[in-house]
């Protein structure tokens, strides 16, 4: 037995996007994801606070908010790399953008975040270590790895902690909310909680 299906008449309106609803679940982050996201979020809007904040401030609180900044950066190097390796596990789901170019942005402003988190976590330490110091983990242990490397790494590993903290990591952030806010407001393809 064949069924037939009768075609309509008159020309149908294709679907303006795939997802002008809701993401199809290809395109959605797990739980774990999400969560890795928002505390990835909080940590390192907190940690460029503190830096920005002992950067300019007199010397007498820049070396108290520096030691929160340097205790608080041990948990988030551990964060940061137990979610790249998540991430890298788990894959990357296909982006929420409309055509090849913006899924294309938006893979790449992805991978570059995750890029800049990861430089900014291991220069951070390096930074100290190569300065004979360690990370004085609020007063409970200091972790200390020996890198005599040099003043050239040293002074590396600082160009490109700062450089990433007061330009990289904020441009990238800024590109990725603008994008949500586009795939929200304008798009209509998915709502906060989904993106």
């Amino acid at each position: 037995m064949q069924l037939s299906v009768p075609k309509p008449e008159g020309k149908i309106p294709p679907f303006k996007h795939a997802r002008s609803t809701a993401m199809s679940e290809s395109a959605r982050y797990s739980g774990i994801s999400t969560l890795n996201h928002w505390i990835t979020a909080i940590l390192a809007f907190v940690m460029w606070t503190l830096g920005l904040a002992g950067g300019s401030a007199p010397e007498a609180a820049e070396g108290y908010i520096m030691s929160i900044h340097i205790g608080l950066g041990f948990f988030v190097l551990l964060f940061v790399l137990w979610r790249i390796g998540f991430r890298l596990y788990e894959g990357f789901p296909e982006p929420a953008a409309a055509n090849r170019f913006e899924s294309m942005a938006a893979s790449l402003v992805h991978r570059l975040m995750l890029l800049v988190l990861l430089a900014m976590v291991l220069t951070g330490p390096l930074y100290l270590f190569t300065e004979g110091e360690g990370m004085n983990v609020f007063g409970w242990f200091t972790f200390y790895i020996p890198a005599p490397l040099g003043e050239g790494v040293h002074e590396a590993a600082e160009t490109v902690h700062k450089f990433s903290g007061q330009y990289l990591l904020p441009i990238l952030v800024g590109l990725h909310i603008l994008a949500a806010a586009k795939h929200w407001l304008f798009d209509r393809e998915a709502s906060p909680r989904e993106l």
